[in-house]
């Protein structure tokens, strides 16, 4: 098991509606859990050919303490950048322990 050792925060904007339809309003994002977890980024970023997109795909798999709820539209900051889940988290016990996985990925150019 990963030392919990990385600062992670989990951010969630409400859904909001306006003229243009509903969409989450992140300029008033609150920090629904904030800590120390562990984050294990993969080795490789995956880049889409090159042509189509200029942008490259990194993931990560994020161990956070505790029963956390996360939800599949919030952002999590790790390593200085703004991450998004990929699909549910997974929560699973060690013994008297709980802890909560998470797979992000990071869209960068």
């Amino acid at each position: 098991m990963a030392l919990f050792n990385d600062c992670i925060e989990v951010r969630r904007a409400q859904l909001v509606t306006d003229d243009y339809g509903k969409h989450r309003d992140w300029d008033n994002q609150t920090v629904v859990w904030s800590g120390m977890g562990a984050g294990v980024p993969y080795r490789r970023a995956w880049k889409a050919e090159e042509s189509t997109r200029e942008t490259a795909l990194n993931r990560a798999t994020l161990y956070l303490p505790g029963n956390v709820a996360v939800d599949s539209s919030d952002r999590i900051l790790f390593q200085g950048n703004t991450w998004h889940p990929e699909g549910e988290a997974w929560k699973w016990k060690l013994g008297s322990r709980q802890y909560t996985m998470i797979q992000v990925k990071l869209v960068t150019k």
